[in-house]
């Protein structure tokens, strides 16, 4: 074996590898789908004229929430499923019930004051087909959010609120995700 045969190992190796990958990679190129397309994907009896992702997601109606926090929701909600346009015809109706919960987590051991709270917020939700009570899927989304907790009255309020809000957009991106999924899926 000469010197050259060795030295030329690692760049066989290295272009096997990269071959592979590339092929491999074209092979899969056909089973991924994109969310936003044109076309339908739904699997399954529900894929009968049903239409696009954005489309249904147009046609959400969600439903008033109570308190500021929920109108915090709704309002984020809105525009994450419609992306600042106008609603279509409702065909399904998203109903949520919200709980909020603040701990303080840390607490300074020499003053005996908290140093950062948490904000918890939890959602119930329920999406109908509109005219129906049944839900076609319902479940649980669950955020927090932490804030520094200072001895400034207003100032915590402020930051419990942006605390309270932050979550509420997790909560929002969740929410669409998973409306999303049962769109693109019909699971």
């Amino acid at each position: 074996m000469s010197s050259s045969d060795i030295e030329f190992r690692p760049v066989r190796r290295t272009l096997i590898r990269l071959g592979l990958a590339a092929g491999a990679s074209l092979a899969l190129a056909g089973c991924f789908r994109p969310l936003y397309s044109e076309q339908s994907y739904a699997t399954g009896p529900s894929a009968k004229g049903e239409a696009p992702v954005l489309t249904n997601l147009r046609r959400i109606d969600v439903r008033p929430i109570e308190g500021r926090i929920g109108n915090t929701l709704r309002n984020e909600l809105i525009f994450q499923l419609r992306g600042g346009e106008a609603a279509d015809a409702t065909a399904y109706r998203l109903d949520i019930s919200i709980a909020n919960r603040a701990q303080s987590p840390i607490v300074d051991p020499f003053t005996g004051q908290p140093e950062t709270r948490t904000v918890s917020l939890s959602v119930d939700y329920a999406l109908k087909p509109a005219g129906q009570i049944d839900p076609v899927i319902s479940g649980q989304e669950f955020a927090s959010a932490s804030y520094s907790y200072t001895l400034q009255r207003f100032a915590d309020i402020r930051a419990e609120r942006d605390a309270q809000n932050r979550a509420a957009v997790q909560i929002a991106g969740k929410l669409r995700n998973r409306l999303q999924g049962y769109f693109a899926t019909g699971k």
